[in-house]
């Protein structure tokens, strides 16, 4: 499969580019520095752009058969995660690529997890408004969308090794959960022939 990955720089990003390339995709890696992706193989191709210009998005576009991101805020702009999604679903609806998986935040709720008042995650989105409402978007910019998506919702990240062991569901997140980058990756690269979860938005720990 021809794998188009947003946010290939980023840590999380690299362990998508290796795990794609080890399960045999073909992959475009997309930064906006290219020379931060420190990985060479014959089935990979660094371009370098920004996810939140809509010609960088679109030119990247052509020819892939899916996307994985690790597209965020990271504290700014605070609409990095809706505007780069909106980019790129426009681009995938243009060139008729349907699959796309990318990283969200625990924090936000979806009806299949029945949460109930929480104060604790009420008083972390109050301190934090822009980025849980940017993931709100977000995931708004893929529903109303007719791709096949799903949206991996994370808490904290870790760099421990793989442990092969992802656990995925809907619910309550709590303070302990996290996951390490290298199962996250795993998880999502899996996710590109795996229709479990298609069209929603799980939390995923180890």
């Amino acid at each position: 499969m021809k794998v188009l990955i947003f946010g290939a720089s980023s840590v999380t990003g690299k362990q998508l580019v290796k795990l794609a390339l080890q399960a045999g995709h073909d992959i475009t890696a997309f930064a906006r520095d290219a020379t931060k992706v420190d990985v060479t193989h014959a089935k990979l191709k660094v371009v370098a752009g920004d996810a939140l210009n809509p010609t960088d998005v679109e030119a990247a576009m052509q020819g892939h058969e899916a996307v994985l991101s690790t597209l965020g805020p990271k504290g700014k702009p605070a609409v990095m995660a809706a505007e780069s999604t909106k980019n790129i679903v426009t681009a995938m609806e243009k060139h008729g690529v349907k699959r796309i998986v990318l990283i969200s935040v625990a924090g936000i709720a979806v009806p299949q997890d029945q949460r109930g008042f929480n104060p604790i995650a009420a008083l972390i989105k109050l301190l934090v408004k822009d980025v849980f409402v940017d993931r709100e978007n977000q995931l708004a910019v893929l529903e109303s969308s007719g791709l096949e998506w799903t949206a991996v919702r994370v808490s904290r990240l870790t760099n421990d090794p793989p442990t092969g062991l992802v656990h995925a569901f809907f619910g309550n997140p709590s303070p302990t959960m996290k996951i390490s980058r290298a199962d996250l990756a795993d998880f999502m690269v899996k996710q590109l022939t795996d229709i479990q979860w298609l069209r929603q938005a799980p939390m995923v720990k180890n």
